[in-house]
């Protein structure tokens, strides 16, 4: 989209502002095409902030509506405006904030979408891992459920980030947090096949130039897994985060665990009080089973019958022939 903004030194002060403050660029972006979208429907071809009013503003918003965009998506925009329109009247760029007077959209408290394990190995069974991009993939996918990572976590996870003495994994989150995950040994034995991939150097899940793959191609990646493997419910990458959060409280973790484990910033109903210790976090996180054993131990269990059926096969094929030669001497 052609950003009427895109030269106007308020709009540049205000990214400026926002990467000070640690904004996640996923949040730059959407407020950028937020704020090209108004200017672009506001037809202001200087993109001064100054001649946007209330009026401008309401009828923007009403257009959002008329398309059918969710009350969340919706939302968003109106939280984007607020934050530009708040920046420029703190800055004094503006006498007055026109963003006051609008009115936010209802937005109802949506419940996560969570998979059921056996919903996640008729996943995790979908990926073709005869080649290369089925095994990252799959592995990918399998280490943001295992992890509680999101998707843009994952794509950018580096060799250097495996902690192998702790068996931990570094994660940068929103605002460039970082956390520690510790991974249960079957996820690091997984990890160790993992890395014997020949093209990865420095990502551990690289596109073909070598660059981390992008976060568009895996959630698409993604929604073919979800549909060849029949699963009636929608669902995104992040319902693994969604469902290993569940599946962990299910198992008896503390909300405090799930917290740390997820990179929340705070836990309003729990505190301060609730806040684990280290070693205390990384026993939870060995000790509680989850999808990713079921799914591995039904995968060895298939391969050891199918196995056994081969040599059953080939025991009565040697049969077969010793009789005919016996037969016919």
């Amino acid at each position: 989209m052609d950003n009427p903004l895109h030269d106007h030194p308020q709009f540049k002060a205000f990214l400026a502002y926002l990467r000070l403050k640690n904004i996640s660029r996923s949040t730059i972006d959407r407020y950028t095409r937020t704020l090209a979208g108004l200017f672009k429907e506001v037809g202001s071809s200087e993109g001064n902030p100054a001649q946007i009013t209330t009026t401008h503003l309401r009828s923007y918003v009403l257009g959002l509506q008329q398309r059918g965009l969710s009350p969340n998506t919706v939302a968003g925009h109106v939280l984007a405006i607020r934050q530009f329109f708040g920046f420029l009247l703190e800055e004094g760029h503006i006498t007055a904030d026109p963003s006051r007077g609008l009115p936010s959209p209802k937005v109802g408290q949506r419940l996560p979408k969570v998979l059921s394990t056996l919903e996640l190995q008729q996943l995790f069974a979908t990926f073709d891992e005869t080649t290369c991009a089925g095994r990252r993939d799959k592995f990918f996918f399998l280490l943001s459920y295992a992890a509680g990572l999101r998707i843009s976590e994952a794509t950018h996870l580096r060799v250097e980030d495996i902690d192998w003495g702790e068996g931990a994994l570094r994660v940068v989150g929103k605002g460039d947090k970082e956390r520690r995950i510790y991974l249960k040994p079957l996820v690091l034995e997984l990890l160790r096949e993992y890395l014997h991939e020949p093209a990865i150097t420095d990502y551990l899940f690289p596109s073909r130039n070598g660059a981390p793959v992008s976060a568009s191609c895996m959630d698409a990646h993604f929604r073919q897994s979800v549909k060849a493997s029949r699963i009636s419910r929608p669902a995104t990458p992040h319902s693994l985060r969604h469902s290993i959060a569940v599946h962990y409280l299910v198992g008896g973790a503390p909300l405090s665990f799930v917290q740390h484990f997820l990179g929340h910033a705070s836990l309003a109903t729990t505190g301060i009080y609730t806040r684990l210790t280290d070693p205390m976090t990384k026993e939870i996180a060995l000790r509680i089973p989850t999808a990713t054993e079921a799914a591995e131990k039904k995968r060895k269990e298939c391969t050891r019958v199918k196995g056994g059926a081969e040599s059953a096969q080939s025991a009565e094929q040697k049969i077969g022939l010793a009789e005919t030669v016996l037969g016919s001497s």
